[in-house]
């Protein structure tokens, strides 16, 4: 018997059947959905006799790629990882797919298209009969195709809860037809693949729920640790980075009604905070912390992920979304124990409630303008904030930031758009597209994560924190959060011990802000503190997490270094801490949102144990014995500490305590140097030069040591108050006692000058004195005067007022500007004797004596100079016109009786002799 084979139908229908069977039992046995997709192109391809078969996946920005491909050799080429533009599928298309579920088979030789519609575009329904139309194909598509090498086209889309997930594309380079039953396979197979495609994301969910889970244990058990708590929440902020994908990380704690300063801790990059102020004292983290809404104001959570399926160019939602409340989606729960599951739905809506900020482009968010200046420097692009809060408290925030990355798309063809129209890619040539500068998008997952963490971290902190504020306040400044000096030492014994027994070394830097009582005096302590808080966050960023920095008191800090391998360490550490500190500190008034900088340095002094000190008191000592020596080699500059550097500071603290007795115990005195004219060699004038007999120190003792001291001291005011009044009482004497008249030279120091009441004072004590005005010589600077050269004018206004002779001392050793000049009322300049010392061995010197006296004359100023020791020099002076001179070629300073004696003898014609040089 003769078997008769089955008809080709027969055999189709049964192709037909093992392809279905084939796809229904791999989509069952397989958990991968890439592999499943793999398999349905390869199968429909060979069921329809097509030359490619691909699967396009939609991007959340709109774009395409295609993740899957079945092709025959050398028919097609390859598309397999290219993308496509959102613009190659019109919108239009886009919503006819998900709308009606339309097929689409395009004939480019014909130019005709054939629609299927399975859906009633009304209702949504299923048709019993489908919806066929026939259409030409627009000339475009049909370019479309033809530059991709195709003839023929068949597209169906793939549905995912009810959105366009991506499109099965067939092409064939010559004209195909299909039959209805064909059709309805494909379709059916398209519908298996999106139950795979939602079993393969129920699976991804499932994973991504277990991986949460085991990242909020690990965050839930860092937080219950036995640790400091301070180590605690360091680690979990990096813990938190780290899951979050951040680049860096900041938790903001608030301070409590107790009085405790906020808490900042950080991670990995940071805003460069040196350009504002602390960041969450900014106006956006303000309002964020400060906008918890009552529960019952609680509005729905927006989807981000819907938000960021969106095109990122035009999404139709704001750049930053507010998560009020939390979307029955995201599956959070309340805390159980020590943990917070995420597996117990619709559990948080009366319980915690978070409220997540996110910036997807920092640069275009209007909110962060005020503090835009510090992301400028970094990397940093995107941010995510979690206020800890319970109904209506919040305790701070934890902000994650990421940095730009660098993505690269694999494009199919470059689209060339003229001017006219948009043409389609004449080749489908893949290239390649880098694209820099922008942050990975925060998804759901990432969202649900940062909500848990937020909820943990608010218990954690809110457990902890009232024995933390109790251990707080014995040991820690109030003011900036840091430790007090009780705190330290103890921490520096500990540290001793410990390198006594391991053989380590350790240093102690003493730190001192330069100028701080300035800014105090001038800004007020309100902006002093603010300064002081700032200042400590940057030294605290400039040490590693077993370093410690601690406030000493005013404006002092001190900085313990542990385990360093050598004092070079330690440098560096001194030179990180003057470089932050060097950026300008700005702060924004609240009101007028006027930003003030402040410019800020330190000396720094460094002690190294066990070299320096084996105990608490004499590393201190020796640290801030260093520092002075930093400060006196011209301040912000740091200096190690050496023997020398003891002993100098020993001589100096006996002079200081010395010197702030000696006016009380009437050891200053004042010598006067006569002041000689030049064309007849009489008396014109006096200097008072002030000199210390130091009992205790056993003799006279150089200005040029007390006087910088008396300076940096403050004692200066009072000393030249003293000066004053004792150099007129003087001259008023020698008055008394029938000499002629004439002026008295007293130099004033820059902090004198300064003083607001300088010219009341001034009067003052010529009215206590009995002295005339014209009769008192006021001698500044070149360096005090163009310190503010508007201030000097008029307090130089105010002394000439009340017919003061005003002297402009050591000119031409200064940066004076020769303009400035002739707007002081001065009425005499002097001549240092750096230019007389050598003028007779140096034409320039002798060239600059002209030209200064030359300059005297030109604004009918008197010259006088200073430091005339032989009758070279005297000679010269006579002929280059100088008015005056000061030396020890006619007297050396004098005592008041000496001077008397002198003036007297002059005034009786006996000193004739003395004036034979100068005829």
């Amino acid at each position: 018997m003769v078997r008769r084979k089955s008809p080709p139908s027969n055999l189709k229908t049964l192709n037909r059947e093992n392809l279905l069977n084939r796809i229904t039992t791999r989509i069952r046995q397989s958990l991968e959905l890439q592999e499943i997709l793999d398999t349905t192109a390869r199968e429909i391809r060979s069921f329809l006799e097509m030359d490619r078969v691909k699967i396009y996946r939609f991007l959340p920005d709109g774009n395409g790629e295609v993740i899957a491909e079945s092709l025959v050799n050398g028919a097609l080429p390859s598309l397999l990882g290219l993308c496509f533009p959102a613009s190659d599928i019109p919108a239009h298309a886009r919503e006819m797919f998900v709308k009606v579920r339309q097929r689409v088979i395009v004939d480019v030789v014909s130019g005709q298209k054939t629609l299927h519609q399975l859906d009633n575009p009304a209702t949504g329904d299923s048709l019993a009969i489908e919806d066929v139309r026939y259409a030409p194909v627009d000339p475009c598509h049909i370019e479309y195709l033809t530059a991709m090498g195709v003839s023929s086209s068949l597209v169906v889309p793939i549905l995912h809860h009810n959105q366009l997930w991506g499109l099965l594309a067939c092409h064939h380079r010559t004209p195909k037809t299909h039959s209805e039953t064909d059709l309805k396979i494909v379709q059916l197979l398209v519908d298996q693949v999106s139950i795979a495609i939602a079993q393969a994301d129920l699976l991804a969910r499932t994973r991504q729920q277990a991986e949460d889970e085991a990242k909020i244990n690990q965050i839930s058990y860092l937080l219950h640790a036995p640790m400091e708590s301070t180590e605690i929440r360091q680690t979990v902020l990096e813990e938190a980075v780290k899951v979050l994908e951040g680049c860096g990380g900041r938790l903001y704690i608030t301070a409590d009604p107790t009085g405790k300063p906020a808490q900042i801790y950080t991670c990995g990059s940071q805003p460069s905070l040196e350009a504002s102020c602390i960041l969450e004292e900014t106006a956006l983290w303000k309002g964020i912390i400060g906008s918890v809404p009552p529960l019952s104001d609680s509005q729905t959570l927006l989807n981000y992920a819907n938000a960021s399926r969106l095109s990122h160019e035009d999404s139709g939602f704001p750049r930053s979304l507010l998560f009020p409340d939390v979307a029955d989606d995201f599956d959070l729960g309340v805390p159980a124990g020590p943990y917070c599951s995420l597996t117990n739905p619709n559990t948080l809506h009366h319980h915690l409630i978070s409220h997540l900020h996110i910036i997807k482009d920092i640069e275009s968010e209007p909110q962060l303008k005020s503090a835009l200046a510090a992301f400028q420097d970094t990397h940093i692009r995107s941010l995510l904030i979690v206020p800890l809060s319970y109904q209506q408290q919040c305790i701070g925030c934890i902000s994650i930031f990421r940095s730009e990355i660098e993505t690269e798309t694999l494009w199919a063809g470059r689209q060339d758009c003229d001017r006219r129209n948009y043409r389609p890619r004449a080749s489908f040539e893949a290239w390649r597209e880098t694209i820099r500068g922008q942050a990975k998008p925060w998804t759901e997952d990432d969202i649900r994560l940062a909500v848990a963490i937020g909820i943990h971290l608010y218990m954690a902190v809110m457990q902890k924190r009232v024995e933390e504020m109790i251990r707080h306040q014995a040991s820690h400044d109030l003011l900036t959060g840091l430790p007090n000096r009780i705190l330290f030492c103890d921490r520096l014994t500990l540290s001793l011990a410990r390198i006594q027994r391991y053989g380590q070394k350790l240093a102690v830097i003493f730190l001192d802000l330069d100028a701080f009582k300035t800014i105090n005096d001038t800004l007020g302590h309100a902006e002093g503190d603010r300064l002081l808080k700032s200042v400590s966050l940057r030294l605290k960023n400039c040490l590693g997490p077993d370093d410690l920095v601690a406030r000493w008191g005013g404006d002092e800090f001190t900085i313990l270094v542990s385990a360093i391998s050598s004092s070079e360490d330690a440098a560096r550490i001194a030179q990180k801490i003057l470089n932050s500190l060097s950026t300008p500190f700005q702060f924004e008034e609240d009101q007028t949102h006027q930003v003030t900088s402040l410019h800020v340095k330190a000396s720094l002094g460094i002690a190294i144990a066990p070299y320096d000190g084996e105990d608490v008191d004499t590393l201190l000592k020796n640290a801030d014995a260093a520092m002075y020596r930093a400060k006196q080699q011209g301040r912000n500059n740091y200096q190690l500490y050496t023997s020398a550097i003891g002993t100098k500071v020993l001589e100096r603290l006996v002079l200081e305590n010395n010197l702030y007795k000696a006016l009380d115990s009437h050891e200053f005195l004042l010598h006067y140097q006569p002041q000689i004219n030049l064309e007849n060699g009489q008396i014109v004038g006096m200097e008072a030069l002030i000199r210390w007999q130091s009992q205790d120190l056993g003799g006279l003792v150089s200005p040029l040591q007390f006087i910088p001291l008396a300076e940096e001291t403050g004692l200066i005011s009072p000393i030249g108050e003293w000066v004053l009044r004792t150099a007129c009482a003087q001259n008023r004497a020698w008055q008394l006692a029938g000499l002629p008249p004439l002026p008295i030279a007293v130099n004033l120091s820059a902090r004198q000058f300064q003083n607001k009441n300088l010219a009341n004072t001034i009067h003052q004590i010529l009215k206590e004195t009995g002295l005339e005005s014209q009769y008192l010589e006021i001698e500044i600077t070149e360096s005090i005067a163009i310190q503010d050269m508007n201030f000097t004018i008029e307090v130089l206004h105010h002394l000439r007022n009340q017919n003061i002779q005003i002297a402009m001392d050591d000119f031409g050793t200064g940066y004076s500007s020769l303009g400035a000049l002739k707007h002081l009322p001065i009425n005499k300049l002097k001549i240092d004797r750096v230019f007389v010392r050598d003028l007779v061995r140096d034409s320039n010197d002798a060239a600059i004596i002209r030209a200064i006296v030359a300059l005297g004359h030109g604004l009918n100023l008197k010259v006088i100079a200073e430091g005339v020791e032989n009758l070279e020099q005297l000679q010269f002076l006579k002929a280059a016109k100088c008015d005056a001179m000061q030396g020890y070629l006619f007297s050396k300073p004098l005592s008041a009786e000496a001077a008397t004696r002198l003036y007297q003898c002059q005034y009786a014609g006996r000193l004739r002799q003395n004036s034979v040089a100068f005829s």
